[in-house]
């Protein structure tokens, strides 16, 4: 397993604004290759993966216009041997994580986030750990780019320096699709410390910190903006706490190669199930 470390800006925009870049993680053609896997997917009548619950309108009855439904695909990744080989436990993905987490690591959570050219919808604005709700506050959170992630195309933006305040508790607006940051106090913090726009190539890759306020806008251009990502953390971090979708990524300091990857058994783990989040106002 290699060892990883951070290069001298990495580390400094990690401490000072909540999140560092990291370019080629793999080659444009490998990224491709995952886009044509998640593509392929979203072609089928029933896709893998727990699709959105509420597909948006495919303005068409074409399998071209049927794969624009969704927002994302949540859980796809585990079922795809290149894509979690390649990114949940490829080797440098993992070795960015071991630096952070240590030796044992847990593939918390992955996702596919679909954003089609001129239907694709915003993301709120959010913190992972407002979202999780679970107690956990040091996971390793990282997103990969599979099409070129531009302004023109709602790439992801970051309140930098965010990640040094306080959870925020979450709320639910009539039009939410999920919990999301109180709008006005967005607006307000906006104003203090601006935002950064993260675009990324094929094959790159952004990694943040769970507190960190983040968002992506609609996607009001051509091109369509495909992307995976996941959130690494460990036994000590995880603390008993069970869900479905961890899997090992490392175990017994050796990467877990294994596929289907093996399912994290915790001992009188409880199955953590948040409470709704509460109406705004």
């Amino acid at each position: 397993m290699q060892n990883w470390q951070p290069k001298d800006k990495q580390l400094r925009d990690w401490r000072e604004k909540g999140f560092f870049i990291a370019r080629d993680v793999v080659p444009e053609s490998v990224a491709f290759d995952m886009r044509g896997v998640i593509k392929n997917e979203l072609l089928k009548p029933e896709p893998s993966g727990r699709p959105d619950s509420d597909p948006m309108d495919p303005m068409g009855d074409t399998p071209e216009a049927q794969a624009m439904r969704f927002r994302k695909l949540g859980n796809f990744c585990v079922e795809s041997p290149l894509i979690w080989h390649t990114f949940h436990t490829g080797e440098e993905m993992l070795a960015m994580a071991r630096y952070f987490l240590g030796d044992d690591i847990i593939v918390k959570f992955n996702s596919v986030f679909v954003k089609p050219a001129k239907t694709g919808s915003a993301t709120p604005w959010h913190q992972d750990n407002g979202l999780w709700r679970d107690g956990e506050t040091e996971p390793f959170n990282a997103w990969m780019a599979l099409d070129p992630a531009t302004c023109e195309n709602g790439c992801m933006q970051f309140v930098p320096g965010s990640h040094k305040g306080e959870i925020v508790p979450h709320v639910m607006y009539e039009d939410s699709i999920h919990g999301e940051l109180p709008r006005e106090l967005v607006k307000a913090r906006i104003a203090q410390c601006g935002t950064e726009h993260i675009e990324l190539d094929p094959g790159d890759v952004v990694c943040w910190h769970s507190s960190l306020w983040h968002y992506s806008p609609p996607n009001p251009s051509p091109n369509s903006r495909i992307a995976i990502a996941g959130v690494w953390t460990n036994p000590t971090i995880n603390a008993g706490r069970v869900r479905p979708l961890h899997r090992w990524g490392m175990k017994n300091r050796a990467r877990c190669t294994a596929f289907p990857p093996e399912i994290v058994e915790i001992e009188n783990g409880e199955l953590h199930q948040p409470n709704p989040h509460p109406k705004a106002g």
